[in-house]
Parts: structure tokens; sequence; C-alpha cells
């Protein structure tokens, strides 16, 4: 009877063990499923993709300065998707948690977060792999690519945007110029109407 009860506790432990096992088993692969099912939160990562396909071919061999040249694309684009997570998280998290954005959007952001931080680690040790150090400051060169970019094309977007304040004021300006034309004439017939009604009483006395 008493080695009954001794075992008993143990017999329910174990039990109680392998199906936390099975159930964190289970759901790992569920949710694994699920986050291949959802759509990727960007468009294919096309210098990643070159980069690799030049790594890979070996007759003739790529020249190391392609290769690095490949890479600092590569790197560029991992940092402007990086910024473009940092500046949407704050609004999209707020908004999650409003219940504006559903779960799996929600979802789909923090896998493109994990994915670049992958990227970025697999980006660094083909850097330092190439040249020893050299992600030290691939990432800092590529970051100035991107902010001078991002520089260049609100320059070019100026003139556009010249033109379409120039296009409001043009419209803003017709419409009080309107607006006073009416008043104007509006001011005109009421005061040649007086005029006739004190020209009537004249007469009339």
């Amino acid at each position: 009877m008493g080695k009954i009860s001794l075992y008993a506790p143990i017999a329910y432990l174990v039990l109680l063990l392998s199906s936390l096992a099975l159930f964190s088993t289970i759901y790992r692969r569920r949710k694994v499923r699920r986050l291949v099912g959802l759509k990727p939160w960007f468009d294919e990562h096309d210098s990643r993709d070159i980069y690799l396909s030049l790594k890979a071919q070996t007759s003739p061999k790529v020249p190391e300065k392609m290769l690095k040249a490949a890479l600092l694309r590569r790197a560029t684009e991992n940092v402007r998707r990086i910024m473009s997570l940092q500046e949407s998280k704050l609004a999209l998290a707020e908004l999650h948690q409003r219940g504006a954005v559903g779960d799996e959007i929600w979802t789909r952001f923090l896998a493109a977060e994990k994915v670049m931080d992958a990227e970025i680690m697999e980006c660094a040790g083909e850097a330092n792999f190439i040249k020893p150090g050299w992600a030290q400051t691939l990432f800092p060169s590529a970051a100035e690519i991107v902010q001078n970019s991002r520089i260049r094309d609100r320059l070019a977007q100026v003139p556009e945007l010249q033109k379409k304040e120039r296009e409001k004021w043009e419209r803003v300006r017709e419409t009080v110029l309107s607006e006073l034309e009416n008043e104007i004439e509006n001011d005109t017939a009421a005061t040649e109407t007086e005029a006739k009604k004190a020209n009537k009483k004249k007469i009339k006395n």
C-alpha cells in the first residue's frame, strides 16, 4: 500500500510533464503552420537573391569588388526595411490595442521583425567573411545611402508640391474674388432699390 502511495505522485508528475510537452509541441507546430501561411510583410528581397546568386557563381568567379557592391546593396535594402518597421511599429501597436488592426496583421508585422533580425545577422556574417570587421562600417554606409535617397526623393517632390500649392491658391483666390463680386453686385442692387424707393416717396410728396 505504501509503494502505491509513493509511486502515484511520481506517475502523476510524469503524466503531467508528458502532457505539457505534447501540448507545447503541438502548439509550436500550429504556430509555425500559421506563420508559414501568412503573407510576407515585404515584397521579394531581390538584392539578397542577387547577392546569393553571385556568391554561388563559380565559373567564372565573381570579383570581390562586385560581390562587395552587391552586399552593400543588400544591406541598404535591409536598412530601408528596418527603418520602415521602426516608423510603423508605434502606430500599428496602438491600432492593434484598440482593435482597429487584426491579429493577423500584427502577427505578420512581428514575423517581419524576426525575419529582418535574422537577415541583418546573416548580412553581417557575409560582410565579415569577405573582409573581417567590415560589418562595423557596412551598415552605417548603408544607412547613409538610405538617408541620402530619402532626401533626394523629398527634393524631387518639391516642384510638384509647389505646383499643387499654386493651383490651390488660384482656386481659393478665384473663389474669394467671385464671392466679393457677388457681394458688390448685391450691395449695388440693394442701393439702387433703396434709391428707387426714395425717388417714389419724393414724387408722391
